[in-house]
């Protein structure tokens, strides 16, 4: 959509349900698809009597995300009761932060000019600015039956750890925030706190938009959207949402501050309830929780412990291991995926002992890229799932590079790794006679026996039919005992039939 008169003003209020093994303030599991109401205590149902413990992953998770945005840590931040009725919350409020955020002012930073989608004028990068990262609990979840007009109540996720990470104003379209969930998705990815999976609920977004004429510094009325389980679904949304305002810009209308539902199938969004404010849920501080303290130390530990994140990763992919540009942008898209090129690249480098490294490389990461990648979609699997580990691709790209196996055997012989896990790449194709003979001393014999045989085909070859050169290969390969170098065929072929137009060169 082009925005000519209006400027779109977005801000992302996104949960992220962080992976632990207990919830935040009880020993309860977490893990997503169990059965209703078989993950609770008395804590998470918030039964009289009950006392809070705070869970210390929670808090080193927090950090970890804090330091990984560039936030300010607070060296004390407090939890508060949000007090709101709806019967997926038992207690009748929710733990959270208000006032004293673990984290704060801090930033992503998303790249608009690398993103097919963009414009030709889209910046290389911009910053977000994040005004806080906080922990909080889930509420529950309510199951509706709109044709048995009932209700279902599943408290499996109450108490499940989120930590809320709300931005500044600082979109300023559907694309961009886009971008952005994708960048933070990949984050808490290689951070380890979240598998980031919208579909399942560990990344939820909400998003307050308004529209204000080009030029005016005043933002206009926002509305909130919810409801949206893709990044897609936040693109489309927002587009819809800011058309609409925009529409009701030029008729005069005035926008109506109010939370929106959006509907992926009927592609609109509808009225939830009008907006509510801070003020309405009555927060008040929790008195079964203490303050957290984070000292200087902590942060330290944190910080040194954090992983080589995506960007640094990609640009050392670039300029050290020497990949191009897109390889290394798809690579290290996922950790997991990044950390199984390294080590199938060291395995290879132990295999060759020097040599081209960045040819080495390449030849890894086209692999991964093809054969690696289509299995994991295929199969819906993660890498580490894989029955062909890196030391076993190493195997194989090592047979590639050293033109043991041809490309279509090396294929072969990867599917065949893949069903047969204890065996390694170079016994698959000798089992399977797919090592290829490069001495051409074997090869210019059958060569020469297939020309000698084939007389007439030879005469129109060398008559202009260069079709022919084909039949002659397919010949070469047929009468071979074992896998001849495809491209020595060639090169000897050539060299016999060139050989041929002058009767006088021809070997007796």
């Amino acid at each position: 959509m082009a925005y000519e008169k209006y400027e779109p003003v977005i801000g992302l209020e996104v949960h992220v349900q962080l992976q632990t093994n207990a919830k935040i303030f009880s020993p309860d599991a977490t893990a997503f698809g169990a059965a209703p109401n078989t993950q609770v205590d008395p804590i998470s149902l918030g039964h009289p009597g009950t006392l809070p413990v705070l869970n210390e992953t929670v808090v080193t998770y927090a950090l970890r995300l804090g330091v990984a945005t560039h936030c300010s840590i607070a060296d004390r931040s407090a939890f508060a009761r949000k007090h709101y009725f709806y019967p997926d919350l038992p207690k009748g409020y929710q733990i959270s932060q208000y006032d004293t955020p673990i984290c704060y002012d801090g930033y992503v930073e998303i790249f608009p000019g690398e993103d097919a989608d963009a414009p030709p004028s889209s910046p290389d990068s911009r910053r977000i600015g994040l005004t806080r990262i906080h922990m909080e609990e889930d509420a529950g979840k309510s199951i509706h039956d709109p044709s048995g007009g009932t209700t279902q109540l599943d408290y499996n996720r109450c108490g499940v750890p989120l930590l809320e990470m709300v931005t500044e104003p600082d979109l300023r379209s559907p694309r961009e925030a886009y971008l952005f969930l994708q960048r933070l998705r990949q984050l808490v990815r290689y951070l380890g706190i979240s598998d980031g999976n919208m579909e399942e609920g560990s990344l939820r977004c909400d998003a307050n938009v308004s529209v204000r004429p080009r030029g005016r510094e005043a933002f206009g009325t926002r509305t909130e959207l919810k409801n949206m389980n893709s990044m897609r679904h936040v693109e489309q949304a927002l587009d819809y949402e800011i058309a609409r305002q925009i529409a009701a810009e030029e008729r005069g209308a005035s926008i109506t501050q109010q939370t929106l539902l959006w509907d992926a199938d009927a592609g609109t969004t509808r009225p939830m309830r009008s907006k509510e404010e801070a003020h309405d849920y009555r927060y008040l501080p929790d008195p079964d929780l203490v303050e957290v303290e984070v000292e200087d130390a902590m942060v330290e530990e944190v910080r040194e412990g954090l992983p080589e994140l995506p960007r640094a990763r990609r640009q050392r992919f670039v300029e050290e291991v020497g990949l191009p540009e897109y390889d290394a942008g798809v690579l290290t898209e996922e950790r997991a995926v990044a950390d199984y090129f390294e080590e199938a690249l060291r395995h290879l480098y132990k295999r060759t002992k020097g040599g081209d490294t960045d040819a080495q490389a390449k030849a890894v990461s086209n692999f991964i890229m093809t054969e690696v990648m289509r299995v994991l979609n295929e199969r819906d699997l993660a890498v580490d799932e894989l029955a062909v580990g890196p030391e076993r691709l190493a195997q194989l790209v090592f047979l590639r590079l050293e033109d043991k196996v041809s490309s279509n055997g090396a294929q072969e012989v990867f599917e065949a790794m893949l069903a047969e896990p204890d065996k390694s790449a170079g016994r698959i194709a000798d089992e399977r006679d797919l090592i290829q003979v490069t001495d051409r001393g074997a090869i210019a014999p059958v060569v020469k026996d297939v020309l000698d045989d084939n007389p007439n085909k030879v005469t129109t070859y060398l008559e202009g039919k260069d079709g022919l050169f084909g039949f002659f290969i397919g010949q070469v390969m047929q009468r071979f005992d074992g896998s001849p170098d495809p491209e020595l065929v060639r090169s000897l072929l050539q060299e016999a039939l060139d050989a041929r137009r002058d009767p006088a060169n021809v070997d007796e």
